[in-house]
């Protein structure tokens, strides 16, 4: 289903609740996305990013037929597939019958309903539009799930052809280059160097492989202890943001995912300081929170969301007017979905740029690696050869 982000419907009524503090801003504890929800060797007790999109629009089509909410959470969770949605989708229909809102149903699971989805069910119980929120859900699960599949299209070459040098390359450290080392013996210094550090690295493999199997499980070990420290956090997020090649990529990335969810959240009257604190949970970037940080005491300064925007380095000068310009017209929600609009097509460009450019240079590495193996065997033969002649 096609879904127009942009033409949202304006004609909400403001929510009641009050905007929470800076204190009860920062200590809101975070929900982790459904998107990274991913299942393995087929397991179907976690819900997919595919999961959610079409529980959504399916809600979304029952809404708009007329159906209430009760009803139509009961027929979802006996038609999924999904078990780990089905469980979900049962508990949130014996809530809904005792009496609880939606939004408090959703909060019980935050690996599957990520602060956006609960902030954005949340503005359509105030105003009584959930229909058009969950509308905006669809949209944005979509566009999601486009962009994963981009990326997953960009990148299955890559990752067909290193399996495939990496097979090479085992194949001749295990079975190959030792049929040789005993052939070449005779020529020590007189082999080349590459050929040399060939031989010794097949020797070393082959004395060693069972202390040096362990290595990839222990440093994935490490990295995932690692992942989520702080001083691992900057030098890892400094590096998406500084890479020549892939810098442009990620920072698209991140301003789509802020300036779609900012805007869709002040568009719904979300409170403000909320949903900067909802946004800032959608962005993994450390870099990227600091702003948002700054951003909140801006805002309970009284000096708006430009004077931050305004001094925010990874922004060019025509978004920061187009901030400016919203804030004082009273239409920053719409400039921010029209901004999403841009960085979305930009990175999808990116993406095709990126698949296009990883292509020509996976096969010009294969070929060098493959040359200077060849190479490396060939020239000892040809010494071989003219010494028996």
């Amino acid at each position: 289903m096609a879904i127009d982000l942009a033409k949202v419907s304006d004609e909400r009524r403001a929510d009641a609740r009050p905007a929470p503090s800076l204190r009860e801003v920062k200590t809101k504890p975070k929900r982790s996305f459904a998107s990274a929800e991913i299942p393995f060797f087929g397991s179907s007790n976690r819900v997919t990013r595919d999961d959610l999109s079409l529980f959504t629009n399916q809600l979304t089509l029952l809404l708009e037929s007329g159906n209430t909410l009760v009803p139509s959470m009961a027929a979802l969770a006996k038609q999924t597939k999904s078990r780990g949605l089905q469980r979900v989708l049962e508990d949130i229909h014996l809530r809904l019958e005792e009496g609880s809102v939606l939004s408090d149903c959703l909060t019980r699971h935050p690996k599957v309903f990520d602060e956006l989805f609960v902030g954005l069910i949340r503005a359509g119980e105030a105003s009584g539009a959930l229909a058009e929120s969950l509308t905006c859900l669809t949209g944005i699960l979509e566009t999601r799930g486009r962009m994963a599949r981009h990326i997953r299209e960009a990148m299955t070459y890559p990752v067909v052809i290193s399996l495939v040098m990496a097979g090479v390359l085992v194949f001749l450290f295990t079975y190959m280059l030792p049929k040789f080392s005993v052939l070449f013996a005779n020529l020590g210094d007189e082999l080349p160097v590459t050929t040399r550090v060939l031989l010794g690295s097949a020797d070393f493999l082959a004395s060693s492989w069972k202390w040096l199997l362990p290595i990839p499980f222990v440093a994935a070990f490490l990295v995932r202890k690692l992942w989520n420290l702080e001083p691992f956090q900057r030098v890892r997020d400094r590096l998406k943001l500084g890479i020549p090649i892939l810098s442009s990529f990620f920072r698209d990335g991140y301003l789509f995912q802020l300036f779609l969810s900012m805007g869709l959240l002040l568009r719904s009257r979300v409170p403000l300081l909320e949903a900067i604190q909802i946004t800032r949970d959608t962005v993994r970037n450390y870099w990227y929170r600091v702003f948002f940080d700054r951003l909140v005491e801006n805002v309970e300064a009284g000096r708006g969301m430009t004077h931050a925007f305004s001094e925010a380095s990874f922004l060019p000068e025509t978004v920061k007017l187009m901030i400016s310009t919203g804030e004082a017209a009273g239409t920053l929600d719409a400039v921010m979905v029209k901004l999403s609009e841009k960085y979305r097509d930009d990175l999808e460009s990116n993406i095709r740029r990126l698949s296009s450019a990883l292509e020509p240079v996976m096969l010009i590495v294969m070929g060098l690696l493959v040359g200077m193996i060849a190479m490396s065997i060939i020239l000892p033969l040809f010494k071989l050869s003219r010494a028996m002649h």
